[in-house]
């Protein structure tokens, strides 16, 4: 979950040049859910730094980008 975190800062610093604390806590969320599903199968504490870094960033950019997107073309507004 701390992987999530860090990489879901960085994303966020890079695509708005600011922290946004809303793809913070998404990604948080996303990187908890990840782990949580495979937590049994990973045995390396590397792979699950991994694992939860991708989950971070792919949970920061779907965030940052499909939220406009989905509000834009259907009027949906995610709460």
């Amino acid at each position: 979950m701390s992987a999530s975190c860090i990489c879901a800062c960085s994303i966020a610093r890079l695509i708005h040049g600011k922290l946004d604390m809303e793809i913070v806590l998404n990604a948080t969320l996303a990187g908890g859910v990840i782990i949580g599903g495979c937590v049994d199968m990973l045995v390396d504490p590397f792979a699950a730094i991994i694992v939860g870094g991708v989950g971070g960033i792919i949970s920061a950019i779907g965030f940052a980008y499909l939220t406009g997107a989905l509000k834009k073309t259907i009027g949906l507004h995610d709460t």
